[in-house]
């Protein structure tokens, strides 16, 4: 497990990192809102093909607490990704970038506090070193 955990972390790593450089340089040269045009039309194609297979294999939207958190981590999600590019816009993705991909230390404190997930030391000293680097990030 441990490898393919390791190979799994290493891909989405790679594309987070080429999708922050890849929007970067397209708010760059198209501007804020033509960036949003064209990001927004190709998540709307990607979201239809992804709807059409899920209605394909059967699967229906479920009025349920697990899809109201869902609803509300889009939400916020979309939010996120609207301040990203306005910070894009404004600021240089060398500091941008890296200070936003300390998101996921927000979801392991919650996973700790909320869920009840428990976590080694080890893990606690990196989250705590990850927000350190935030903070040099923004000197």
């Amino acid at each position: 497990m441990k490898l393919e955990i390791s190979v799994l972390g290493l891909a989405i790593v790679i594309l987070w990192g080429l999708w922050g450089f890849l929007y970067k340089y397209g708010v760059d040269r198209l501007g804020l809102f033509r960036a949003l045009f064209v990001t927004n039309v190709i998540y709307m194609i990607t979201n239809l093909i992804i709807l059409a297979y899920l209605y394909y294999r059967g699967i229906s939207f479920p009025v349920s607490q697990p899809a109201a958190m869902l609803t509300l981590g889009t939400v916020v999600g979309v939010t996120a990704s609207l301040l990203f590019m306005l910070a894009l816009e404004r600021y240089p993705g060398s500091i941008v970038i890296p200070l936003t991909a300390l998101y996921p230390a927000v979801s392991a404190i919650l996973a700790v506090l909320v869920l009840g997930e428990k976590i080694k030391a080890v893990n606690a000293a990196g989250i705590a070193l990850a927000i350190v680097a935030g903070y040099l990030l923004t000197r």
